[in-house]
């Protein structure tokens, strides 16, 4: 059954790891969890990384650092995605969240 359960949560986590969202205009991404345990130190990690990723998609293509412009744009637009991923990691780390087993990341989302 936890085999099943694993195989199911990495299909999924896949699938939606691909695909972005359109949501006001701006893309989102889910990312999802329920292939880990948060209890652990290892999983948040995992997370962690997972959402960090997910923001540099949602935020791409990452500009040339000599185009200040779209440099500063990229930067808030990643900074924006994490803060609200932060606020999403609070409730989930929480157990608030844990029935979720999905974060989204876009900029903008808090």
């Amino acid at each position: 059954m936890k085999t099943i359960l694993a195989i199911s949560a990495a299909a999924m986590l896949a699938g939606l790891a691909g695909h972005a969202l359109a949501q006001d205009g701006a893309r989102t991404i889910a990312v999802s969890y329920a292939d880990l345990d948060l209890t652990r130190a290892t999983g948040r990690e995992v997370l962690e990384r997972r959402i960090d990723m997910a923001a540099a998609r949602v935020c791409a293509p990452q500009p040339l650092n000599i185009d200040l412009t779209m440099t500063h744009d990229y930067q808030l637009c990643r900074s924006q995605a994490l803060a609200g991923a932060r606020q999403q990691l609070a409730q989930a780390y929480g157990g608030r969240a844990l029935a979720q087993a999905a974060i989204t990341v876009g900029p903008g989302k808090r």
